[in-house]
């Protein structure tokens, strides 16, 4: 009896940017941090099993639910999600009840290519995927059954350095260089790129557009400068744009002149200061200037008067 042919493949390649990818992002945003876990369980099973695709029914939610300690709602609604944002296709979820997505399938071709039975099943097929031994073949990009199967003519990576120069292929490359040369580049206090542009690379899956954040960053600047803040007290672009700093108002009011208030009262010297004397010079001797005015006899007699008066 022969030996029954091994379906699945023992390993697959994941990206390093793979927390990176946008589909990722808006799943983890949608499911939390739990639903990485669910992913790469999916993603063995997947591989492990048929090689390109998984039948998604109950039992198969309670394993990966199980495998993880995850709820079983939990994993079904990073499935759903998932084939919501292209992770898996969306059209075989619904028609076939099947995992499965072009990069997948091409992985496995890549992984399988030494398999004498390594096609993929005609309705399970997606575009572009080819069911031939020479592996995979995309618009533009032939992976040829070579030595290396993830090797690239050289001739063709020569045209891909002459178009892609100042242009780059991949989204997530223009991304980054567009924080690089027109956000970074024009931010006033510059710490860690690298967690700078995790939140920038956030917001514009969020959908803020580019040039939202600079007009800000430039509002921001001129802010700074008409209130003379020093670097110390100027934001970090981290912690500029992970307060959503493109949604906040400056006050553009000029400040007030700095220097003692004044509350609208007139200090009013005083007639012996304006002349010099002292306050003690200024006070009248009554006695005196009544004795210089008067004779002796009525000097007396006002003298008794007062007497009198006692």
């Amino acid at each position: 009896m022969a030996r029954p042919i091994k379906k699945g493949i023992d390993y697959f390649n994941l990206d390093v940017d793979f927390l990176r990818d946008i589909k990722v992002r808006k799943i983890m945003r949608a499911c939390g941090n739990q639903s990485i876990a669910v992913l790469i369980c999916l993603l063995c099973n997947i591989y492990q099993d048929e090689g390109y695709y998984m039948t998604w029914d109950a039992d198969m939610r309670f394993l990966v639910a199980d495998d993880i300690g995850a709820k079983e709602s939990a994993v079904q609604d990073v499935v759903l999600k998932a084939s919501e944002v292209g992770f898996f296709d969306a059209e075989m979820f619904k028609q076939e009840k099947i995992l499965t997505s072009k990069r997948i399938q091409e992985n496995y071709k890549l992984a399988s290519r030494q398999k004498k039975d390594s096609s993929i099943l005609n309705k399970y097929r997606l575009p572009r995927v080819s069911n031939t031994d020479n592996g995979v073949s995309n618009v533009g990009n032939e992976v040829n059954n070579t030595d290396n199967p993830h090797s690239i003519s050289e001739q063709s990576k020569s045209d891909n350095n002459k178009t892609n120069k100042t242009q780059p292929r991949d989204p997530r490359d223009r991304i980054q260089q567009e924080f690089t040369e027109q956000v970074w580049s024009i931010y006033p206090k510059k710490r860690d790129f690298q967690k700078a542009y995790d939140v920038y690379y956030a917001a514009k899956v969020e959908g803020v557009s580019l040039e939202t954040i600079v007009a800000k960053i430039n509002e921001y600047k001129a802010y700074l400068k008409l209130h003379g803040t020093g670097e110390y007290y100027t934001k970090s672009l981290e912690n500029w744009l992970g307060g959503r700093g493109w949604m906040d108002e400056y006050d553009m009011t000029p400040p007030k002149p700095k220097g003692k208030a004044s509350n609208g009262r007139k200090e009013v010297t005083p007639k012996w200061m304006q002349n010099g004397a002292s306050q003690a010079d200024s006070k009248p001797n009554s006695s005196d200037n009544q004795q210089d005015d008067m004779s002796d006899e009525d000097f007396l007699a006002l003298v008794n008067s007062q007497e009198e008066a006692k």
